[in-house]
């Protein structure tokens, strides 16, 4: 019970929202399905590409525009390279078949874009490249053949990791949680180390109750009314 089953969105930032949306429905094939004001964000918008059950969403905002992206660092430099720690290296879309991985390689290449593969990775076989403003962008089919454990997790790296045999063994096997239908509540926070840092004024966020935090932050009213 609560366990996730999907991506349900990522958040990606963005200078130019419309060449992404532009490249990810065109070129991609994904359709737009929202695009408004960022609740609770001064100046700030996004826009949500669809993928079945799951989206991207591209956010612009003022400041955004103003952070100048470094190779190495904010930006992988190719879809193997290191970055900063906690940044997104790149970014792998799936899809059901080795016929659907072609499919998808002549749509992007008709539309201009170098497309290097298919690679076969043993598990999956992918396509590669570069999206609008450095995005490392991967297609990748398993064609529905889950990855076998027993396979695919090297010892060597489980002992370079520092993952002892019986911690591999709960990696491999979470334990069950009982849910307490919500009634944990938060542990206190160090202000001198929160961890996230909100604008000045929002660190009140970290003493509110979750029903405060649902009353105050959520905007469920959508910018169109839609006539049906």
């Amino acid at each position: 019970m609560g366990l996730p089953n999907g991506v349900h969105h990522l958040a990606i930032c963005t200078k130019d929202i419309k060449s992404q949306i532009d490249f990810y429905t065109q070129v991609v094939g994904m359709d737009l399905c929202a695009l408004y004001w960022m609740h609770g964000v001064d100046r700030t918008f996004h826009g949500f590409v669809r993928m079945g059950n799951s989206s991207i969403a591209f956010v612009q905002g003022q400041e955004i525009g103003e952070i100048q992206g470094i190779k190495g660092v904010s930006h992988a430099a190719w879809t193997a390279a290191p970055v900063a720690a906690g940044v997104m290296q790149h970014l792998a879309l799936n899809v059901d078949s080795e016929a659907d991985l072609l499919a998808i390689r002549d749509r992007v290449r008709t539309h201009g874009h170098w497309v290097m593969g298919p690679i076969d990775h043993g598990f999956c076989k992918s396509i590669y490249l570069a999206a609008p403003e450095g995005i490392m962008l991967e297609f990748s089919t398993s064609e529905g053949v889950p990855i076998d454990a027993e396979a695919w997790i090297d010892p060597e790296v489980v002992k370079l990791a520092g993952i002892s045999p019986s911690e591999l063994d709960r990696y491999k096997h979470p334990p069950e949680f009982q849910s307490q239908g919500g009634a944990v509540k938060n542990p206190p926070v160090d202000l001198k180390h929160p961890p996230m840092e909100f604008p000045p004024g929002r660190d009140k966020i970290f003493t509110m109750t979750d029903e405060e935090v649902f009353t105050r932050m959520s905007e469920t009213t959508p910018p169109v009314q839609p006539r049906r």
